[in-house]
């Protein structure tokens, strides 16, 4: 059985909900086909289609794995909503444009949100541009319709309803490590001695297999107070894949505090002897963490950086590989997996928690079988143990345990059965969040506050406050863990581990990709929400790929090296690229160099909903952002050179969230006290007639 492709009708599930409500009986658009009886009859038949396709979603499912034609059937059939789902929107984007534009009586006393009761009427050439696609597209509906009884698929009238467990208050404690009492010992004593040959440096590596806690163990020890006193520099650093001399320097110099935004002009050789004139003469504890990297002569340049420091300097290395342990230090301390009884009560911690476990003797029963099946890894059976903990029912328990996704080959996808399991159990709104997440690289700290922002943006929920429920409830499951330390003040960052990473990768079957890692042309054109890391050189060859890409629906820009922004951008970006992806919801240009923006671009990206442009160079902003009568949310914060906003931003008639902070330069833009739908706005402090002035909280 596989789960690569069980979230692809999880993403279409969201698809048809935001169908549905654009169909609904009373809805703007049914009212704005009203003078045109025939085209009403369409929307309608358009519904009824879609209704019965969705009320087989659920069997499609489950047989996919099994049955190849149903997979492709379910290929197809997201295509087909797709591009239903863009004709609809474009007969929206229609609706929100007469009323924002005030074509028609008492517009600006209705609610921003809907149109209804506004007897809107589209134009004619309208119609005539749209029906011939909109018919196609049913027609294309009907056939898959048509395939149901060949298929073998059944009608289920499931609950709709999406019910979120109250996400638990007790999160996984970094520094609770279950069975490592030894492996502490020893790696504290370890660090704490002196040479007795009088060394200056020792290595000690960790190493293990992914998911057994060699990461939470380096924590542990790293924040312990007897080794915090005993080192006078200490520097923590993800190094991961790939292997990067440069990104791995700048790092370790912002860990120690001696990075300042001009050493980003600087060349690897110059970062580094400023590394090692800095760690010179001191005792210093580095971790460098997740380690890969198994050539010897690139290991010896980075060593080599290190060897300056006062005696008893000690540098911990993470890895799962044995051959990187032998090639960078001797004595590596293995982190195996846990025993049994340690297994139990890991598990028994996670979830049987504030529960008597002689009020539930039967789940204990169960329990201690299911933590015997995750073999001793903290991964698995914390993740389990987060499905488990809001259950009281030992036939629930019972299904965990007796589920044949213990029994698959392990070669099969590479993802531990124990978060198979996890995963399965998500509802269905919960499973296309957590795989929309996989558009993160390994290691990268994402912001909470964005993820929401791009699943609001993407239909996948409605509301931030629902957002961050979900986001709540994946966390105490053990899919997200909090980043300890982050280098922003109020910003909550969070990481996956590898393993759960590679989770949401099988599970987003190709719908949410980096590009980096890219497969080919086909993938491109399958995906529909890509991120990729900021390079140095303007991104033109990087993004044309992305000419196929006419279904996309997020793109984000990733920047991985905190305090490295203003980067070029090609124009060729901006002007040949960008215009033709027309289906996005969610654009992400943070941190770049860029000045203007062509003033025709977003009349051609009219559907996003999200749209970020901090950290960047621009002036002001081109007067077509106001035809973006989707727009949900705008990031403008730290744009220094911003001077003012276009006048008629009261146009953004769904604007909800706003953030303006860090930009001393522009100037008090009264009329975003017309944006009746603003509900969040960041950072209101103008400058108006050179006195300081604050409003709009």
């Amino acid at each position: 059985m596989e789960i690569g492709l069980t979230v692809g009708s999880a993403f279409l599930s969201s698809a048809l909900n935001v169908l549905f409500d654009r169909l609904a009986p009373q809805g703007d658009l049914l009212n704005m086909f009203q003078k045109h009886k025939h085209h009403g009859r369409l929307l309608k038949k358009l519904k009824m289609t879609l209704r019965g396709l969705q009320i087989v979603l659920s069997d499609a499912e489950n047989k996919q794995a099994s049955n190849q034609f149903v997979s492709q059937w379910l290929n197809e059939l997201r295509h087909a909503v797709d591009s239903a789902e863009n004709l609809i929107e474009k007969v929206n984007y229609e609706a929100l444009r007469l009323k924002a534009e005030g074509k028609h009586q008492n517009l600006a006393e209705t609610s921003n949100h809907q149109v209804s009761d506004l007897n809107l009427c589209l134009s004619d050439d309208f119609f005539l541009n749209i029906k011939d696609k909109l018919e196609d597209t049913i027609e294309t509906l009907k056939d898959l319709q048509e395939q149901i009884g060949d298929l073998g698929l059944k009608e289920h009238f499931g609950s709709t309803k999406q019910e979120t467990r109250r996400p638990s208050t007790s999160l996984v404690d970094e520094s609770d490590i279950f069975g490592r009492h030894k492996e502490k010992k020893d790696l504290i004593d370890r660090l704490l001695s002196e040479s007795a040959s009088g060394e200056k440096l020792t290595i000690v590596p960790i190493v293990g297999m992914g998911g057994a806690g060699k990461t939470a163990l380096a924590k542990v020890v790293y924040n312990d107070e007897k080794v915090k006193n005993h080192f006078g520099l200490k520097a923590w650093y993800c190094v991961s894949e790939p292997y990067d001399a440069l990104r791995i320097t700048k790092g370790l110099l912002q860990e120690i505090g001696s990075f300042d935004l001009k050493d980003d002009d600087k060349n690897l050789n110059q970062l580094q002897v400023k590394l090692k004139n800095s760690l010179t003469g001191k005792k210093f504890l580095v971790v460098l963490d997740d380690v890969w990297n198994d050539n010897y002569s690139e290991w010896d340049d980075l060593r080599n950086l290190f060897v300056q420091g006062d005696i008893g300097s000690k540098i911990i290395v993470t890895t799962r590989k044995e051959n990187v342990a032998l090639m960078m230090g001797s004595g590596a301390i293995n982190v195996g997996t846990l025993s049994d009884e340690v297994s139990w009560d890991l598990f028994r911690r996670h979830s049987l928690e504030n529960r008597d476990p002689k009020e539930h003797p039967e789940l204990e029963e169960v329990g201690k079988q299911i933590a015997h099946k995750c073999k001793g890894l903290p991964l698995a059976l914390k993740a389990l143990a987060g499905i488990l903990r809001c259950k009281s029912d030992v036939d629930e328990w019972r299904d965990i345990l007796k589920s044949e996704i213990w029994e698959l080959p392990s070669h099969l996808n590479g993802i531990l059965p124990a978060l198979m399991l996890s995963y399965n159990d998500l509802p269905a709104h919960l499973k296309q969040c957590f795989a929309f997440c996989s558009i993160y690289p390994k290691d990268y700290p994402f912001c909470k506050d964005q993820v929401i922002h791009l699943w609001i943006a993407n239909g996948l929920v409605q509301q931030f406050h629902s957002g961050n429920q979900y986001f709540l409830e994946l966390r105490s499951r053990s899919l997200f863990e909090m980043v300890s330390e982050s280098s922003e003040r109020d910003v909550e960052k969070f990481l996956m581990h590898d393993l759960v990473n590679d989770l949401a990768q099988v599970a987003s079957s190709n719908l949410c990709i980096r590009l980096e890692e890219n497969k080919g042309s086909h993938t491109l054109e399958q995906c529909r929400h890509i991120s990729y890391s900021i390079g140095q050189y303007g991104e033109f060859e990087k993004l044309k790929s992305l000419f196929k890409s006419e279904q996309l629906r997020t793109l984000l820009a990733i920047n991985i090296q905190p305090h490295y922004y203003h980067i070029k951008l090609s124009k060729r970006v901006l002007h040949n690229v960008l215009p033709r992806l027309a289906s996005l919801r969610a654009l992400t240009l943070s941190s770049y160099a860029i000045v203007e923006l062509p003033n025709d671009l977003f009349i051609e990206l009219k559907l996003l909903r999200f749209l970020d442009i901090s950290r960047t160079k621009i002036k002001r902003l081109p007067d077509s952002i106001c035809v973006l009568y989707n727009l949900e949310t705008l990031l403008l914060s730290s744009c220094d050179d911003l001077e003012d906003l276009p006048l008629q931003m009261e146009k953004l008639i769904n604007l909800h969230h706003l953030e303006i902070s860090n930009t001393c330069r522009l100037k008090m833009p009264l009329h975003l006290s017309k944006l009746k739908s603003l509900q969040v706005l960041v950072g209101a402090k103008f400058l108006l007639g050179g006195s300081r002035m604050e409003d709009l909280g």
